[in-house]
Formats: C-alpha cells, structure tokens, sequence
C-alpha cells in the first residue's frame, strides 16, 4: 500500500491511496486504475489536470473499510477527514490491535468550506504534516486575519481601485469566496484555472457566489471595477484579463506570509488551509500516541518540540539511507530560542518518563 506517492511509476497490483487534490500529492492518479480516493478529490483531479486517456478510480467514503485483493487478515484501512481542503482525508491503518495514523495535511480551526470537521482517532503511531511545525508559527486567530483581509479590501475600493489577490487555487481561494459571500456585497470575479475548482465546491454542497474571468459578467464587473478578483498563486503578476484595469491593489493569501515578506505585492495575509503549531501540538495531544513521526516541512524543529513538550518520541522522515541512521532525539538542557515575527508559543519541560517509552520503532509496536 502506498499513500501520495511522488512517482506515477509503481508497481500496477499496488493499492494505492490519494489524500487529497493538491498537485504535490496525487501523482499516483495519473497511471493507476486502483488508487483509492474521496469523490471530492477525484472530481477536484480531473477539473485541474486532462488525463490523455481513460482513467477510473475508486471513489472511497469517509470511515468505509478498504477491501485489499487479496485480502489481508486482521487489517483495517479507512479515510477519516483531515479537515483541509474538499474532500482531504487522512489514513487509518489498524492491523490486530495496533494503529497508525498518517494524517497527510491537516487543516486549522474556522474554515467556512469543510464539509466534515477534522477527525481525531486514537492511534499508536501517528505520522503528522510540519508544514508549520515550528514552534513560533502561531497564526492570529482566523477571525482576526478574515477582518484584516475585509478592512484592508475596503480601503482600497474607497480608492475605486479593484483588489487581486493571489491564492491557492484549491483551498484558499474558496475560503475567500466564502468569506466576501458571507461579509460583504462585493462582487468576486475568479481566474479560469480558480473558476473549475469552485465549480467543484458547489457541486458538492459549498455554496460560493463568483463571476469567471471571461464570462460576459466577469468583464462587465471588471470594467465597472471595484471588484474582487482571485487568481491563482502561482501567477506573479497581474492576469491578462484586467490589465486593462490598471487602478487595482495586490494582495497574497499564504500561511507562508507568516516566514516570510513577500515584496511584490501590497499586502500578505496568512490565511492558511494548513494548521499552524498549536493546532499541530493540539491535535497530537487529542491523538496521543506513543510513537511520532514527522514528515512535510519543518519536521526536524517539529519532531524536536513534540519530544520537548510533550515528552513523546519523535523522529523526522528523511531519505531512507538517512531515516536507518536516525538515532532518537535527546531532550534538549535548554529551548533554543527563534527569532520570531509573530508571537511564540509557550514551551514548558516536562519530566521526563523513560521507563514508560521503550518503544521507538516500528518493530517493537509489531514484534508480538
């Protein structure tokens, strides 16, 4: 079994399993017929990429049993909601009475285009994303960041300007939708590649109000102006279709503007589809698991809180030749400190407990 493999290329009797839509995990739905996903992210595939020819999948519900051929005894494989984007799953892996958890990414707390909130199950193992796993990544709350967003978009159209921002295509460009829909009067005009993902959203139950680009609409509200317009955030300048419109204001929407100055446009805003590092430290405790393993992002400064913190095992994915070499981590005499642009989570040293964490392998969880 294989979980959001970066080659296309894998054996074809291999069952594979897709979390969600975003590009950098679903290579696996380019070749094989076998790979196991929600409707949600089949439907989200097919509207970003054209296979070049017919390509099946199988549609799997949240928590409905995965059924290998052949069948494997005493192993139970599931989707639960990771509580990212449309139809994002984690993988629950219960082989006799042990468990795994392989969250993929993991959303944060407020988002107004989750269908199914985030699940928790108790697992042994869990392997967690560390997109922000670092301990000064703390988002303001999200409430905060939709207000900042709202005001900041207000005073430029006072200006009679139009307002772009730069978002994930599948994720954050949604939530924006959702947010003006919710708050405001204000028309939203999408890009042609934001426009077929929304589509998804509604066709599955998101209600979003949004004018494509080049629809007859989108041009009128475009020529009127004081508009918001979403593009994707990979297109560093300004679409095509306004330049015409030169009076406007940029904006990126990015959990990453909370690392990073982004100097190319007006403002930065980390709305995230991501959790930030509380909601991490937060959702292991839920878990509470006796054996972490860190992968996606900061996974070495994750790994390294969670064993200080929380006083759990943690060890960082690396490349095989690496993860073999990879000793535990010791628990550091002192925190080191992080130069930090928004406020730092508090870290408090436990005692530590060795007698009760032996195990800190896979093989002592399924020697038995």
């Amino acid at each position: 079994m294989l979980i959001d493999g970066k080659s296309s290329k894998i054996p074809l009797n291999a069952q594979t399993i897709v979390t969600h839509a975003h590009s950098d995990h679903f290579a696996f739905m380019y070749s094989n017929p076998r790979t196991r996903a929600t409707q949600e992210t089949i439907d989200l595939f097919f509207c970003q990429k054209k296979p070049t020819g017919p390509i099946t999948f199988q549609p799997t519900q949240f928590n409905e049993k995965i059924v290998f051929d052949p069948d494997i005894p005493d192993l139970d494989v599931r989707l639960v909601s990771s509580g990212h984007v449309l139809g994002s799953a984690s993988v629950s892996i219960k082989y006799k009475d042990k468990v795994i958890l392989f969250t993929s990414d993991i959303g944060g707390r407020g988002q107004l285009t989750i269908k199914e909130p985030i699940t928790k199950i108790d697992a042994d193992i869990l392997v967690i994303e560390a997109t922000f796993g670092s301990p000064e990544l703390v988002f303001p709350s999200r409430e905060e960041i939709s207000m900042e967003i709202l005001k900041w978009s207000a005073d430029v159209i006072k200006e009679k300007r139009n307002v772009v921002f730069s978002a994930g295509k599948l994720g954050s460009a949604q939530e924006l939708i959702k947010m003006f829909n919710n708050l405001t009067n204000l028309r939203v005009v999408t890009h042609g590649d934001v426009t077929p993902v929304s589509d998804v959203y509604q066709k599955h139950g998101i209600q979003l109000e949004y004018f494509d680009s080049k629809s007859e609409e989108g041009r009128e509200i475009l020529r009127d102006g004081e508009a918001i317009i979403i593009q994707p955030r990979e297109k560093k300048i300004v679409p095509y279709f306004i330049k015409e419109h030169v009076n406007y204001r940029s904006a990126i929407v990015t959990g990453m503007a909370s690392r990073f100055i982004y100097k190319d446009y007006d403002a930065a805003f980390p709305l995230s589809s991501h959790a930030n590092y509380p909601e991490l430290i937060e959702y292991i405790k839920e878990v509470s698991p006796e054996l972490i393993f860190t992968m996606y992002g900061l996974e070495e400064k994750l790994a390294k809180a969670i064993t200080n913190e929380l006083d759990i095992p943690a060890i960082p994915l690396r490349k095989k030749e690496e993860q073999s070499q990879q000793k535990m981590p010791e628990k550091p005499k002192k925190q080191k400190q992080i130069e930090k642009k928004i406020p730092k989570a508090q870290i408090k040293n436990k005692p530590s407990n060795k007698d009760a964490k032996k195990k800190t392998t896979l093989d002592d969880f399924f020697s038995d």
